[in-house]
């Protein structure tokens, strides 16, 4: 063992110069992966200027440190040949706890660790401290609840897909998602559909079609709780089947249903059609808004215009459609979808009564005004604020 290494560098007592081989990893470090091109990058820049920044360790005994911070400078140094190491040694050996607390703090303001490594390190510390609140968690860690969350899912997932993710197979995201918008919804929603599958049936069938691609990104399963949030609000007791479970047993049991295929033959129309009802609100705000700003009669009469334009392209929808607003080719769940829609509701005429009451200058003129006898009372104003 060489003095140099032993001696404190002058003006800074707890900074010295360690030899290289006396410098053992943390086996608590959660970071396991160092990609190549990254350790490359860094040996380049030691090999010019030198470690800039000191490593972090403590006394371990028998004259040997461990590693708290720095595992990829002290990497490089090996590779480098380096025969030591600038490191800043800490007073005392930290217990695992305190450990890991510090690994945390130290690299996730940092650069944030990959999702398994993190999950792992967090499932050590709940097992170390007892602590399962994730404010508490948060709070020790500095993660966020939202991905503590995640991580702690992550933990309760079977080795192999743990694996998955640590590879980058498939991500967390895709686990998160699926637990969220279709794991817990089934079973919170349609219990009595949740329990007609095995044990992790759902989960297994939804990560054979990720891995096989039949499903390649997360936010299509929000597709699939729309089905069961629509098929939960068509039955007044969750227990009592829906329209809709078959297409839901189909995603599950058969490996090649996509859920864009699921989707577009149930609640596709419906649920655009809300957006689109949402959508349409918007539009009747823009001419109160227009008309309401107006300066002239010139302005005024292009607005309308704008408006009556709007109506007869609305009108023309009514020649495409059949008289249940379906084209006669709806079948099954959006068949009776349209067959419940109440008279005069949603849907062309929907419109055109909001439109005589809201906006009664934007249909005069024009084929859709309300013949006499049915014209709504109305305000004086073209278009008068609710």
């Amino acid at each position: 063992m060489s003095a140099e290494a032993e001696t404190p560098v002058a003006g800074m007592k707890a900074l010295r110069e360690i030899e290289t081989v006396r410098i053992d990893r943390n086996p608590e470090n959660p970071r396991l992966h160092f990609p190549e091109d990254e350790l490359d990058r860094l040996a380049q820049s030691i090999a010019k200027e030198g470690i800039l920044v000191p490593v972090v360790v403590f006394e371990d005994g028998d004259g040997k440190y461990r590693l708290v911070d720095g595992e990829r400078r002290w990497l490089c140094a090996q590779s480098l040949g380096l025969p030591t190491v600038p490191a800043v040694v800490i007073e005392r050996s930290p217990d695992t706890r305190d450990n890991l607390v510090r690994m945390f703090n130290i690299h996730m303001v940092r650069e944030p660790w990959q999702d398994m490594p993190t999950a792992w390190a967090l499932g050590k510390l709940v097992e170390e401290t007892g602590i399962t609140s994730t404010r508490e968690l948060s709070d020790i860690t500095g993660l966020s609840g939202e991905r503590i969350e995640r991580l702690r899912h992550a933990l309760e997932l079977p080795k192999e897909y743990q694996q998955y993710i640590d590879e980058g197979t498939i991500p967390l995201n895709f686990f998160w998602e699926l637990k969220k918008s279709v794991i817990d919804p089934l079973a919170k929603r349609r219990p009595s559909l949740w329990a007609e599958f095995d044990d992790r049936e759902v989960l297994n069938s939804f990560v054979d079609k990720r891995l096989n691609l039949v499903i390649t990104d997360a936010v299509s399963l929000r597709k699939v709780n729309a089905i069961i949030g629509i098929a939960a609000r068509e039955v007044d007791d969750p227990s009592k089947p829906s329209v809709l479970d078959d297409a839901i047993r189909r995603l599950v049991r058969d490996e090649s249903t996509t859920i864009d295929e699921a989707y577009q033959d149930t609640v596709e129309v419906v649920v655009e059609a809300d957006k689109l009802e949402r959508r349409t609100d918007n539009v009747f705000r823009s001419f109160e808004r227009l008309l309401g700003r107006v300066r002239n009669d010139e302005e005024r009469e292009h607005v309308i215009a704008v408006g009556r334009h709007l109506v007869e392209r609305l009108g023309e929808l009514r020649g495409l459609t059949g008289r249940d607003g379906t084209g006669g080719r709806a079948s099954g769940y959006r068949a009776g979808r349209a067959r419940r829609r109440p008279p005069g509701g949603r849907g062309g005429d929907g419109y055109r009564w909001i439109l005589a009451a809201r906006c009664p200058a934007v249909l005069r003129g024009t084929h859709l005004a309300p013949g006499p006898g049915k014209r709504r009372a109305a305000s004086s104003s073209p278009c008068p604020s609710r």
